[in-house]
């Protein structure tokens, strides 16, 4: 079933810019991060899936967390070895990609929206059994009031310009809580942020 899209060209295209724009992620990333790592309870191993550059890692790093991070661009990945000298970075599609243990903890930020629902499910799928019992697991996407998917330009405030062409689900609250519930998660925690690109983000904690 061909439903998996790779976003390969479009995020290496963006690397740079993604670099230069950094600290304006610092804001929401910190949040995010601020929301999850207190329910970190069974060990202090993250894997952060669809690491950008690195600002992710960086930040979890600091709290004392091993990181192994994974991304498919190559130029994202050398960003994120840069910016964390000490962490596993991979470059790699997380669905393909076999990882030899399990995980206490998963960070996934503005990475379940880049795929069809259904490819979504089977990363879903494949987080639950990474995760070791009761592991804790972070999903953050932009919040809709409508479900769609396709094919979008990467465009907002800190891409005006913007040309190439992403896989991009808007998910709603409703709709990504059930699936999470029908991959075995247990619900535990939302929360909702602005960022400065005018975007309300949600976050779900929800445990293995």
């Amino acid at each position: 079933m061909d439903y998996i899209v790779d976003n390969t060209i479009t995020y290496e295209s963006l690397a740079d810019a993604y670099e230069n724009n950094v600290s304006k992620y610092l804001y929401s990333t910190k949040k995010a991060i601020n929301f999850f790592t207190p329910n970190i309870t069974t060990g202090k191993e993250i894997l952060d899936i669809g690491c950008g550059v690195g600002l992710a890692t960086e930040l979890l790093s600091q709290q004392g967390f091993k990181l192994t991070s994974i991304d498919i661009s190559p130029k994202m990945v050398k960003y994120t070895k840069n910016r964390n000298p000490n962490s596993n970075v991979i470059t790699g599609d997380f669905l393909k990609y076999k990882f030899k243990h399990k995980f206490d903890a998963i960070f996934a930020m503005a990475f379940i929206h880049l795929f069809p629902k259904e490819a979504a499910e089977l990363v879903l799928r494949k987080m639950n059994a990474l995760l070791n019992n009761d592991g804790a697991l972070f999903i953050g996407t932009t919040l809709s009031n409508i479900s769609t998917e396709g094919l979008e330009v990467k465009k907002d405030s800190f891409f005006p310009n913007g040309k190439w062409k992403r896989y991009r689900k808007h998910w709603t609250e409703e709709e990504l809580l059930s699936s999470l519930q029908k991959e075995r998660f247990k619900f535990k925690q939302k929360y909702y942020i602005n960022d400065p690109r005018k975007k309300v983000w949600i976050g779900l904690l929800v445990l293995k």
